[in-house]
């Protein structure tokens, strides 16, 4: 796959297959993370690949959770389009059946420069979603669970030691193919 064609075709995916991600896929999707520019070199980044179908029950019985803080938001941000509050609330219960999520943390949560040491992990990611896609598996980042509070349990249960919770990627085989989104004109200026 060309570097475009990843850029431009790669979307987010909220429902899988229950094929599983070989290990060598997995692993080189986690390299390709491990390979995003950062800050003064530090990769911030730690990531924790939970494919365990027990493990993967945890942390969908933490997105019930964020599902139930979650809605408020929801509904306010889809007020024109309610049945999308159902579907995105099904997607964070059950991410979307993904045989694999990835819990993305900072590792160095003190770093004085947290704006860079975030690019830095935010870059990361990026590798992944592109990595995964080039493969023709499928990805969402979710910032929900950080967003509505639930980073330290994940923290406390997957990677006590290793920084502060970010996101998460559901990473799986596309039981979908979404549209793109229309893209918003006026967001960027040549100088």
């Amino acid at each position: 796959m060309e570097t475009r064609e990843a850029l431009l075709g790669r979307r987010s995916i909220r429902r899988y297959k229950s094929d599983p991600i070989s290990p060598s896929d997995l692993k080189e999707i986690l390299e390709a993370g491990m390979y995003a520019p950062s800050a003064i070199n530090l990769q911030h980044w730690y990531f924790v690949a939970v494919q365990d179908p027990k493990a993967l029950e945890e942390i969908k019985s933490v997105m019930g959770g964020v599902v139930e803080k979650f809605q408020p938001v929801l509904e306010e941000r889809f007020s024109r389009n309610p049945e999308q509050v159902g579907i995105t609330n099904r997607f964070l219960s059950t991410l979307g059946g993904a045989p694999v999520c990835v819990l993305v943390f900072l590792l160095k949560p003190d770093y004085p420069d947290r704006d860079g040491a975030m690019q830095s992990v935010s870059a990361a990611i990026e590798n992944l979603l592109l990595a995964a896609w080039d493969k023709g598996i499928g990805s969402c980042w979710l910032s929900a669970p950080q967003r509505m509070g639930f980073g330290p349990a994940l923290q406390a249960r997957f990677a006590p030691d290793k920084g502060e919770f970010v996101a998460m990627v559901t990473l799986g085989w596309p039981d979908q193919q979404p549209k793109a989104p229309p893209r918003r004109e006026g967001r960027y200026t040549i100088v």
